[in-house]
């Protein structure tokens, strides 16, 4: 690799709650992440790894969604997400639309890449529409991906940094394999949609667009896995627990609403919590219990 650095928090969105390494997790997660070389910069978002550490209380990590894809790698104890063991060693992990819940164990030991939303089809030549359920998709069930081999070469190196070039020369062969298709319409609208954060109505994207609706409806699907409005709810959704953590308690949760685009708190709390399975007065609790009394700059 080139190097490793630590990547804006915010800029990752929902990928297993990230946080610079100093900041340990209370649920007894230790985490690192690693950035990409140059060639894959404009599909992954980075590498990661997630440890349990032997000295904490076995918890839970929320897993919010962000509208990107990932494959995740086991080397640990049995996987539990939401409640459920999950068999295997590697699986792809699909655009999800609710927050999962991973149980955080001493045993627990991943690796994984989490690719930047709508770049993950060149290397899974998969419409991600069909890897869009919430589930885990286990390695063999694609297996011209070769994740199972690519896991078991993964387990005998057990150095990290060995781990993460391992990792990047696979990817690195796929994209060599499999080019890139040109799609500039999609980058634009995923653009848009960002620097709004999900504001905005798909109706005025379409006319920044040179066709309709439809087309890009069939353009999310394949790229992303989610509509265009899906993965605009995923955003103000995102935006809003990032204001809540950034604000605390001295912000009004009305307030909150009001800047992620929410005209009735009604529709904020619903949204809320379709996402996250929390209301926004619980997840206001669960940032206190997590980072303590002090907004988070």
């Amino acid at each position: 690799m080139n190097g490793v650095t630590h990547p804006d928090p915010a800029a990752l969105g929902g990928i297993v709650n990230f946080r610079p390494a100093p900041l340990a997790s209370s649920s007894g997660l230790s985490l690192k992440y690693f950035a990409p070389v140059a060639a894959l910069r404009p599909y992954v978002q980075c590498y990661w790894q997630a440890r349990g550490r032997g000295s904490e209380p076995a918890g839970v990590e929320l897993l919010h969604p962000d509208g990107a894809a990932g494959l995740l790698f086991n080397f640990g104890g049995a996987l539990e997400r939401d409640g459920e063991r999950v068999g295997g060693g590697c699986w792809v992990d699909g655009p999800k639309q609710r927050t999962a819940r991973l149980a955080v164990r001493e045993t627990l030991d991943l690796l994984g890449v989490r690719f930047l939303p709508g770049m993950v089809f060149p290397f899974v030549g998969e419409a991600l529409s069909a890897l869009a359920s919430g589930e885990l998709t286990p390695g063999d069930a694609l297996r011209r991906l070769e994740l199972e081999a690519l896991h078991e070469q993964l387990h005998e190196t057990p150095d990290l940094s060995s781990r993460i070039a391992l990792l990047e020369g696979y990817l690195l062969e796929r994209l060599r394999r499999h080019e890139a298709p040109e799609v500039p319409a999609l980058l634009a609208s995923l653009g848009w949609l960002q620097r709004r954060h999900g504001q905005g109505s798909i109706a005025e994207l379409v006319t920044k667009l040179p066709f309709g609706q439809r087309r890009l409806e069939r353009l999310f699907q394949l790229h992303v896995g989610l509509s265009p409005k899906r993965y605009a709810r995923l955003l103000r959704v995102a935006h809003s627990r990032a204001l809540i953590k950034r604000g605390g308690v001295r912000t009004p949760l009305t307030d909150i609403a009001h800047e992620a685009g929410y005209f009735d708190q009604a529709h904020f709390i619903h949204d809320f919590k379709a996402v996250t399975g929390l209301t926004p007065g619980s997840y206001l609790d669960h940032v206190q219990r997590r980072y303590g009394r002090e907004p988070q700059q």
